[in-house]
């Protein structure tokens, strides 16, 4: 949301000292501007979703290599909101695994989760499963 804001003052900025040079705006000046904010718009939407689906696919490959279970359903919710440049954060995950012909409904509290640059590393945790 931040880089939204930012992007949006830096947009207003360039059409304002554009302006200033031109001091008079087109119709054409102006679609193109609205245009550049859609996009820019666009694309940080389209960013933000993919980081939201990054760590549950981080999580379900983690799953599938330590237990050899496929996640089929998952569900994640964040327990601590820290500083926005810490590195470090706890997750609750609530998942639907299919063992044995059976679905359990499993729950994974308090799971770590750092990030190093661009990839996640989970750390261990504990998990409770009860039959569906």
């Amino acid at each position: 949301m931040q880089v939204l804001v930012a992007s949006l003052v830096i947009l207003a900025l360039l059409t304002f000292i554009v302006y200033k040079i031109k001091k008079s705006i087109t119709q054409k000046d102006i679609i193109i501007f609205l245009i550049a904010v859609v996009l820019i718009i666009i694309g940080i939407v389209y960013n933000n979703k993919v980081q939201e689906e990054k760590l549950p696919n981080v999580f379900k490959e983690n799953y599938l290599k330590q237990k050899n279970i496929e996640i089929l359903k998952l569900s994640s919710t964040q327990v601590n909101f820290e500083v926005l440049s810490s590195t470090r954060s706890i997750y609750d995950f609530i998942y639907i695994i299919k063992k044995d012909n059976q679905e359990y409904l499993c729950e994974a509290k308090n799971v770590e989760v750092l990030l190093i640059e661009d990839e996640y590393v989970i750390k261990e945790y504990k998990e409770e499963c009860k039959v569906k």
